[in-house]
């Protein structure tokens, strides 16, 4: 065998070696002949290009030559040109023009450009020859025109100046150079193309439209003079693939192509590949059907042979997959003769192919012995065919199951029993498994919670229910099983839910039925249902999942996505959307927005407990909310704003009398009458204007105006918007500002009355521009508190004041440095220990650091306030109320803070000697101070007129230009030096 099918592979073998010869050298002349054809078509289309180029030169130079001729007959017989020579001059060239076909005209021009001649004019003929292409550049020489269209075709342009400021101009017709490229063997999709050096056609002989006229691209070596090459490319006039020849020997700007089509020279070469490809898949379909067929031959051999071992281990191999064995049994023998099969499936090991009958039944289990032998022994003694089904227990411990078949037959006139044994254990694990799936199913359907039952798809009666569905809908069994399933939906989706149930087909649906109990009850639920199979019968189990309280909370989230909690009223988003659909549904032609902005709203629950603030904002709610449903739509913005929406724009004044008026009753509370100030913008809104978010937007820029001049209505205009604009870019300058650390800290000194003496100085934050100007505080330091950029200024200024505490203390000095504390950085947590840490870093000592405070930090928090200050007065921190008289802070406030100064404001030093009133209350306000154990300091201080005044009042200190401009540390420590 092993030589037969070394044959096969050796034929085999020198068969692919000499198909591959005979496939390679093929490839190889294919490849030879294919570069050979390119070569000749590429000699060829350079050839055709070179000859017309020749005969092209020769044509020109003809014309020159007769246009030379011209210039010196002029010269000679009618020069200079007088009036009255035209006649000889149309003469001569009349001739001329007569004896050449090629040329449509010949017409002499002054330098001018007017024709002397019969011809048009060419204004600006000097400009134009000096730009045409010739073959030089000096006078006396031939020159190529613009190709243009003329009476008889198209027209080349050939231009010569005869030396007396006259030019002759004679107009080639390009036909007549078509005679040049006619007559070459150039095939069917073959062209021969004469060019402008700029790329212009201006002859073509090949099939298709002549193209003159039309612009292409030429290759980078033709616009050199002398070009001799080939090229492969795809035309630009007809799309066709060409081995193209190019010259541009000839004097004149003229370049000339030919080109054979790639798919014309290849045809021939095409029609010898594909023969050879023909012999190559012929031979090696040969060499696979020899090859196939010596090797199904010995196939067939091998397998005659192996049919004989087959048939031997058939019967074998047939009972080992069935896992079948065979016994057989004389009469009146005690051993049974087994085959394996039939031993390994009781794990015993046969002696010579026999077994004892009776460890047959010792292997079986105890509870199914007796029965088997008793049974087996009746059948033996009345020769009556048997069947049984028992266990055995094998030597490692598994209990397997076995089914036996036996029979007394008669064998060479001899009785023996014989029969098989089958391994069923799979049969009956599937068995159990089944019994105990059908068991789990009961249960699962039985004890679901969720209300489950299953009807009959064809009949929709309800086939089972289990105990869920009864407690929920109050059916008894026997009158939910039989009942149609659709009597449980509700009568109103009654019709549609039955097509619904009968149309779905196999598979599974979920869908959302509101289904109806015993008593009447409407139940929302979620049904899922699957199909099964029930008594031979296509059925459907449904679970029936009540999600009333789910769609209950899915509504009250969707309510709550566009109502604010606490007042019921829309949110401004949901405010805006509803405007733009109110818009999109009537086609209205807008409507106008008040925003209301309520002043210290989100101040009462803080101050006054959550309590009232929230009856409060209650109160104010319902009253904008009624006026809403008077005039259109309302809308609420924590803590303290509210949007109402007339749909009639003419309603918008009567809009704005209801909220004034309901502005200006105070709220009741539990703990007195609260009055509501609110400021209120106003702002038209067309609805093709960018939407109602955009109004919305203009009516809080308009309140936020009227809040900045404590105006109750202001309407806006596009200034406001500008001015928005405005801020907004100079708070991100004031964040690069203070990125790049452009702030300083100026020094302005305090001054004790009774002596004169430096007492301390307040830093002074300074923004310093490029040209050394500065931004007025009064302009930055609002828009820093607004953006919360005031809390690192602020951290950085108290920084540098501490530096500067400890260079005053270097220099011998106990003069302190007072800080301004804006209420924004004191709200957002001026830390204790960050100021222990600066006094310890910079060696301070007690009192050396002075924070004042505004009034406004007093109102927010008071007892959060309070006990901050003290722990900032324990790490021996002085404290003041800065601007003092113009806020409206309590007295209990003064007297439970811990203060070291009062500041009196300069609006009252101002007028102290002239004002009798501003006097009052520097008086006032002086004792009250010192009352409280205070040192009163005094700003603004700009005369020595003030200075006595405040001085015979027992004020302690003061500060102002009367004795000392903010100024840099270093002048300020040489002022210090000085006193």
């Amino acid at each position: 065998m092993a030589e037969r099918w070394g044959s096969v592979a050796t034929v085999r073998a020198i068969g692919v070696a000499l198909g591959l010869a005979i496939s390679i050298g093929l490839i190889v002349l294919l490849a030879l002949d294919r570069q050979t054809r390119m070569q000749a078509a590429d000699r060829q289309s350079l050839a055709m290009a070179i000859g017309v180029d020749r005969l092209l030169h020769l044509e020109l130079r003809n014309v020159e030559r007769t246009l030379r001729g011209i210039a010196s007959d002029l010269d000679r017989e009618i020069a200079p040109y007088r009036a009255g020579d035209d006649v000889r001059l149309q003469a001569l060239i009349a001739g001329v023009v007569a004896r050449y076909d090629e040329l449509a005209s010949i017409v002499l021009y002054d330098a001018h450009g007017r024709a002397l001649s019969a011809g048009a004019d060419v204004p600006d003929l000097r400009a134009w020859t000096m730009t045409a292409p010739g073959p030089a550049s000096g006078p006396g020489v031939m020159r190529l025109g613009d190709l243009h269209r003329g009476d008889g075709g198209w027209e080349l342009p050939l231009v010569l100046p005869d030396g007396r400021g006259h030019w002759l101009v004679a107009n080639l017709l390009t036909r007549e150079l078509d005679a040049m490229t006619e007559g070459f063997d150039i095939g069917r999709d073959g062209s021969v193309v004469i060019y402008t050096h700029d790329g212009e056609v201006i002859s073509r002989f090949g099939r298709g439209r002549s193209q003159v006229g039309r612009k292409v691209t030429l290759p980078d070596p033709a616009v050199h003079d002398g070009a001799r090459f080939n090229v492969r490319r795809v035309s630009q006039l007809d799309h066709v693939e060409r081995a193209m020849g190019f010259s541009r020997t000839s004097d004149y700007p003229l370049v000339v192509s030919g080109g054979l089509s790639v798919r014309e020279v290849l045809a021939p070469w095409r029609v010898y590949a594909g023969t050879a490809l023909a012999l190559v898949v012929t031979y090696w379909i040969a060499l696979a059907a020899v090859v196939g067929r010596l090797r199904a031959n010995e196939r067939a051999q091998v397998g005659l042979m192996a049919e004989i071992d087959t048939q031997a281990r058939w019967l074998r191999q047939a009972q080992l997959a069935s896992q079948i064995g065979v016994w057989r049994i004389e009469e009146g023998d005690d051993r049974v003769r087994v085959t394996d099969e039939m031993a390994a499936l009781f794990g015993l090991v046969p002696e010579r192919g026999t077994i004892p009958l009776d460890a047959f039944f010792e292997r079986m289990h105890p509870d199914d012995r007796a029965r088997t032998l008793a049974q087996f022994e009746v059948l033996r003694r009345r020769r009556e065919a048997y069947e049984q089904e028992y266990r055995v227990r094998l030597p490692d411990g598994r209990i397997r199951w076995l089914k036996g078949n036996g029979a007394t037959v008669v064998d060479g006139g001899r009785e023996v029993m014989t029969g098989t044994v089958i391994d069923v254990t799979e049969r009956r694990d599937a068995q159990l498994r089944v019994e105990r799936a059908e068991m789990q199913f009961r249960n699962l359907f039985d004890r679901n919670p969720l209300p489950a039952w299953v009807y009959d798809v064809d009949t929709l009666n309800v086939l089972a229910v289990n105990e869920a569905a009864i407690e929920v809908y109050g059916y008894r069994r026997e009158a939910f099983v039989g009942m149609r399933v659709t009597e449980l939906i509700a009568p109103e989706d009654r019709d549609a839910g039955t097509e619904v149930i009968l149309r779905c087909g196999e598979g599974s649906a979920e869908r959302t039925w509101t289904l109806l109990t015993h008593d009447g009850r409407r139940i929302d639920a979620r049904v899922h249902a699957r199909d099964i199979e029930m008594h031979d019968a296509r059925a459907r189990l449904v679970l029936a999942e009540d999600i009333g309280a789910r769609l209950a909370y899915e509504r009250d989230l969707a309510w709550r996505a566009h109502h604010d909690p606490d007042t019921g009223m829309l949110t401004l988003a949901a405010l805006a959307e509803q405007l733009d659909a109110h818009c999109a549904a009537n086609a209205c032609n807008g409507f106008a927005v008040a925003y209301v902005q309520l002043r210290d709203l989100e101040l009462i629950a803080p101050t006054l407990g959550r309590r009232t603030g929230e009856a409060v904002l209650r109160e104010a709610a319902a009253r904008f909310a009624r006026i809403a449903e008077r005039y259109g739509l309302g809308g609420y913005a924590p803590p303290e704003t509210f949007a109402i929406a007339a749909f009639d724009r003419a309603a918008l004044p009567s809009l704005v009398q209801a909220l004034v008026a309901a502005s200006d009753v105070p709220v009741e509370a539990d703990v007195g009458m609260f009055p509501l100030e609110a400021w209120i913008g106003l702002a038209d809104g067309p609805c093709d204007d960018g939407g109602a978010e955009h109004v919305i937007a203009h009516a809080a820029l308009a309140a936020l105006q009227a809040r900045r001049e404590r105006t109750a209505v202001v309407r806006y205009d596009e200034a406001m918007a500008a001015q928005a604009a405005e801020r907004l870019a100079l708070v991100r300058r004031l964040r690069k500002a203070f990125d790049q650390r452009q702030f300083e800290l100026f020094y302005q000194p305090i001054h004790r009355l009774r002596d004169g003496a430096v007492v301390a100085f307040e830093a002074l934050l300074r923004w310093r521009q490029e040209d050394g100007s500065f931004v007025p505080p009064a302009q930055f330091v609002p828009l820093c508190e607004e953006s919360g950029l005031i809390v690192p200024i602020g951290a950085w200024v108290i920084e540098e004041a501490a530096r500067a505490s400890r260079r005053l203390s270097e220099a011998g000095s106990d003069a302190a440095i007072a800080v301004n504390v804006s209420a924004v950085q004191f709200e957002a947590g001026l830390p204790v220990d960050t100021i222990r840490a600066l006094r310890q870093a910079h060696a301070l000592r007690p009192g050396a650091l002075h924070l004042e405070l505004t009034e406004s930090v007093l109102l927010r928090d008071p007892d959060a306030v309070r006990a901050q200050m003290g722990r900032l007065r324990d790490e021996g921190v002085c404290l003041s109320i800065d601007d003092f008289g113009t806020g409206f802070s309590s007295m209990a406030y003064l007297r439970e803070l811990p203060l070291d100064h009062l500041k009196i404001d300069r609006a009252f030093v101002r007028d102290v000697v002239d004002d009798a009133r501003s006097a009052a209350i520097c008086r006032a306000l002086i004792g009250l101070g010192h009352g409280l154990g205070l040192s009163i300091i005094a700003e603004g201080v700009e005369d020595a007129a003030q200075r006595d005044w405040l001085v015979a009042h027992g004020c302690d200190q003061a500060q102002g230009f009367h004795f000392g401009r903010p100024q840099p540390f270093d002048q300020a420590l040489a002022l210090l030096r000085a006193h």
